[in-house]
């Protein structure tokens, strides 16, 4: 009789775990019936959404990581700009309310905005859209000692799809998913896959590099064809200019001078990648500009002919990762190939995982390789470059 009570809960406790589970299950298969007023369930339009909608959690980040992206890079334009305007900083504070939930609900708000497109909705999409909707303020603080602090707000869902004018079939949509989100742990485990792996650079290589032979700041636009624009002749003088001065590596800069509160905000913002290279760092770039792999082309494209200064997110240069930049660039149908069959173009840009470099022609390329490196000029032969590409937000004609 016990084994036969123990068993029923047993039974029981199993058919609760189920429903669950195929409720969940059904919340996604059903969505796109609800939403896109397919008759039937076999329709290709539903097999095709379902799909999609089972595999979801891909295009989530975790928290941790976001911080680590597009918080980090608002807080660092914010400190480059008071410094370009001759306002020394003492210290970086950072509060963050933008928490998981918060996260969950940005994901979830941007699926249902997307009609849960996977093939539209991406991370790029979600880092980027949330840079432009982010909430934040920030303020000095103290005299002899200045403080600048930097404050994210937590993200407020009735008023963000009120701003997205969602309908009430779209909020109960976003929704729905939340919950799934929430209950089903999606952050913690899909987040890892866009987790950073190496924040030193390209560590790993042993060969020849040239580097310059003075050091400045200033950013020089005599050699630039034409300031005015984005083209690729600038980008590979940039590059240029940015070796000779001998610019110096540190993980999430992008040109900035790299004062000792930026060197000290991103040594605790990303402990194993700056903080534990801060001796480094500080004998060899402290007071000089920085920049990453990636951020040294990021750098040009948001670098302001007019007042020298490098205003972060803007001629539509998105701030992506070396991987996320070379994507966009096919998904938007640049002009791309191997190596093998790459054309004498100074401006195009050298790509291989993880890692990204500029070509300045004669078979010679600039690149922020490395923490130990700095910006340094290297030949493309024998470098382990991958592809090259052209930017979609600059002019190749």
């Amino acid at each position: 009789m016990e084994n036969r009570e123990t068993w029923n809960l047993l039974s029981l406790a199993l058919c609760c775990v189920a429903v669950i589970v195929i409720t969940v299950m059904l919340i996604f298969a059903a969505v796109p019936s609800i939403f896109f007023g397919f008759q039937s369930s076999h329709h290709d339009g539903v097999t095709r959404m379902t799909r999609l909608a089972s595999s979801i959690g891909t295009v989530c980040v975790s928290l941790n990581e976001f911080e680590r992206t597009v918080i980090d890079a608002i807080v660092t334009s914010i400190a480059a700009s008071y410094e370009e305007q001759g306002v020394a900083i003492d210290r970086i504070e950072v509060d963050s309310r933008f928490d998981e939930e918060s996260l969950q609900w940005f994901t979830a708000i941007n699926s249902a905005a997307h009609a849960q497109n996977l093939e539209e909705l991406s991370v790029d999409e979600i880092r980027e859209l949330c840079e432009a909707r982010l909430s934040y303020s920030y303020s000095l603080l103290g005299e002899d000692t200045v403080t600048l602090r930097v404050e994210i707000d937590k993200l407020d869902p009735d008023e963000w799809m009120e701003k997205l004018g969602f309908t009430d079939d779209a909020r109960i949509w976003a929704g729905a998913l939340f919950e799934v989100y929430s209950e089903s742990d999606a952050m913690n485990r899909y987040g890892a896959r866009f987790a950073a792996t190496d924040y030193s650079g390209d560590s790993g290589y042993s060969g020849e590099a040239e580097h310059g032979h003075s050091y400045g700041n200033d950013i020089d636009t005599s050699d630039f064809l034409d300031p005015g624009t984005k083209n690729a002749h600038d980008l590979a003088a940039y590059a240029v200019q940015a070796w000779e001065n001998n610019w110096g590596y540190v993980w999430g800069t992008f040109g900035n001078v790299l004062t000792p509160s930026l060197l000290d905000y991103k040594a605790r913002q990303y402990p194993d990648g700056v903080g534990r290279y801060r001796a480094f760092i500080e004998a060899h770039y402290l007071n000089r500009r920085t920049a990453d792999c990636i951020g040294l082309v990021k750098s040009y494209g948001w670098f302001n002919a007019e007042t020298g200064g490098i205003d972060y997110g803007s001629n539509g240069m998105p701030d992506y990762s070396a991987n996320q930049m070379y994507r966009d660039a096919l998904a938007k149908g640049a002009a791309h190939g191997t190596i093998a069959d790459m054309p004498e173009i100074p401006g195009l840009v050298l790509w291989k995982e993880g890692h990204t470099g500029i070509y300045i022609g004669g078979g010679y390329a600039i690149e922020a390789m490395s923490t130990s490196r700095g910006v340094c000029k290297t030949k493309v032969d024998g470098r382990g470059w991958q592809a090259w590409y052209e930017l979609p937000y600059i002019d190749y004609g």
